[in-house]
Order: C-alpha cells, then structure tokens, then sequence
C-alpha cells in the first residue's frame, strides 16, 4: 500500500519536507545529499507515495486548486480558453475547478461563493456584470481573482482581454475591402466590454470609409445566442434582399443567421461576404468569403494564470489590464496570410474597455 510523504519520513528519519523535496526532483536546488536522496528515493520504489492533499492543505494554508467561474463552457472560446488553462495546472501541480453561469449574475455569485467556500486558491472570471466580488467573502476575507475576456470600466481587479477595438477596425476593413456593400453590423450582447470593443472598431473602420450612417447598420440583439443570430438575419432581410455582407459579433451570431437565411431563401447566395470575431474550421465548409478575428486563447490563458500566480504569491501586483492582439483569418476568395498585426504582442492600457 503506498505510503504518505509523513510515512516515509517517519520510517527513514528524514522531515517531510525533505521527503516532498526530493519525491518532486527538487533535491539538487535545495543540495540535499545523494545518500539521502538514495534512501528516501528506495523508500519510494519499494512503496509508492500518495500525497495527504487535506493534511498539506492545512499546513500550508492552499489547496492547490485554481476555479475558472465562465458563462459557457460550451462556447468555443471559452472551451480553448479552458484547455488552455488546464495543461498550465497540470504542469505546475494544480488542479481547475471549473463553473458555467449562463450569462446569469445569481448563478456568477453562487459558483464564485462555491469556490471560495471550497478553498480554491483563487479565481479567473469572465464576468456577466461589472465584478465586485468582496460583499460574497467572510469579512477581511482575501481572494486573488483575474478578469478575462471582459473588462468592466472601474473595476479594481486585474483583466486580461483581447484588443477588440483593434480586431473591430481589421475586420470591417477586411469586408469593406472585397467592395461588397456592407449590410449590417449583427450584434448580441452589446453591453458586454468585449462586444462594446468591437462596435467601436466597427465604427471607426466604417467612418475612415466614409461611411456617415454607420449607426444604421448595427442590429442588436439582447443575447449572444445562435437563436438572437437568427432573429438579426430575420430584421435584415425585412429591409429587402439577402445582405452582400454582413459582421457577425460572434460564432454564435454567424451560426443563426445562416442558419436563417439559408432557411429563407433555400440557400447562402456564394457571393455574399461574411465576418465574424472568433474562429473554427467548420468555417471552411462555407464557399463564401469569410474574415474571422480569432482570439489568442492560449495567450489569454498564459497571462491570466501568471498574473493569478502573482496575486496568490503576493511577490507582485499584475499591470490593471493586459491586452492581447488577435489574428485575421481570410477564407475563400483569394486566400491571404495573417493580417500583419496579428503578432502575440501584448500591452497594458488602464482604463480601456
């Protein structure tokens, strides 16, 4: 049966942190001999270990677990932005507890609560309303959390966040320059930062055009579902003949209202000009032209893990917000590489929402 790190150190006489020291490979850096190395490593082989996670978590006051508090898990973004986090756990020994609000602020407080009562070590939230999670925790209580994806103008927790406004402008750019007339800006959701970002890239990039009623283009929608994706495409063929093209504020968004047009005119007409935020390859079943900004999930979740790593070690106080860059996806048409600004460059900007 294997034996706990207090076992071993009981039968070979060594503390049990020189026992953890070496059962993790951390014997050279802390010039722990190789004759106790020898024996606490035989002890093991002959045995097997199991760490007591309930006895360590009280001694050193963590449990090794992180939560990820999110409004869909099944979102595509949010599902990559999820791996991403789980493969930084695992290699630093943590384990992520993951919760899904559907876009509901009872259900955001419940699994914030749920995971601090749990002792999670902190927290990385995409929030559904401007965050203040202070009045949930026991008084004076301290809970390191990173925002991601959205960040609230006023908020006082660190955020890391995609540059929407950017992606806004590359985007609307990319459909304006295939000179298709521009039907509509789809929008779900436009009180979230993230989607007030890319509203004012589309607005931006539609009056550097010359495009003075760039109002009258955006059609909204209360939810960032494929069903509001549909609703939009019903109001914009009201206005008259299937859209030449149109900018999606989401995969979401873009699912319906294809979903609706193909059901309304018994086909998507190949000549009609799609953009979207956010990226999958089933995108290259349409033989549409199609510009996606994808979001650089793996980025978002390196910097969130690190800055929530800063916060919990209290070593450092991560910047106000940090801001990732996207990459432009072309499909169909004349393919092209990248937009050039899409490096994985990244930068603070207090304030931006």
């Amino acid at each position: 049966m294997p034996k706990t790190i207090e076992e071993i150190a009981r039968e070979t006489g060594f503390s049990a942190t020189t026992v953890w020291m070496v059962a993790n490979g951390q014997a050279g850096k802390y010039r722990i001999s190789k004759a106790t190395i020898r024996t606490v490593e035989e002890h093991i082989r002959r045995y097997g270990f199991v760490v007591n996670h309930a006895a360590r978590s009280l001694k050193l006051r963590r449990t090794d677990t992180i939560g990820l508090v999110v409004p869909e898990i099944g979102n595509a973004f949010f599902a990559r932005l999820m791996a991403g986090l789980e493969e930084l756990c695992r290699s630093s020994g943590l384990v992520l507890l993951t919760a899904s609000t559907n876009e509901n602020p009872e259900m955001e407080d419940r699994a914030v609560r749920t995971l601090y009562a749990r002792g999670a070590d902190g927290l990385i939230v995409a929030p559904c309303r401007s965050p203040d999670y202070g009045r949930l925790f026991a008084k004076n209580a301290k809970m390191p959390i990173v925002i991601v994806d959205r960040a609230y103008p006023g908020s006082t927790y660190p955020s890391v966040v995609s540059d929407n406004v950017e992606a806004g402008v590359a985007l609307t750019r990319a459909v304006l320059a295939t000179r298709a007339p521009l039907a509509a800006f789809l929008c779900g959701q436009p009180e979230l930062p993230s989607i007030a970002g890319r509203i004012h890239g589309f607005a931006a990039a539609c009056q550097e055009a010359g495009i003075a009623a760039w109002k009258d283009l955006i059609l909204r929608a209360a939810e960032n579902t494929v069903g509001a994706g549909r609703a939009l495409m019903e109001q914009l063929l009201e206005c008259g003949l299937p859209p030449a093209s149109f900018v999606c504020s989401s995969l979401m968004v873009l699912e319906g209202a294809t979903q609706h047009l193909k059901e309304r005119i018994g086909h998507i007409p190949p000549e009609t000009v799609m953009g979207t935020f956010d990226d999958q390859e089933s995108l290259d079943f349409l033989s549409n032209r199609v510009f996606s900004a994808r979001q650089n999930e793996r980025e978002l979740a390196s910097l969130a893990f690190a800055h929530l790593k800063e916060l919990i070690s209290g070593r450092i106080s991560p910047p106000e917000q940090t801001t990732v860059s996207f990459q432009l996806i072309r499909r169909g048409g004349a393919r092209c590489a990248p937009a050039a600004d899409a490096g994985l460059q990244r930068s603070s900007r207090p304030g931006q929402s």
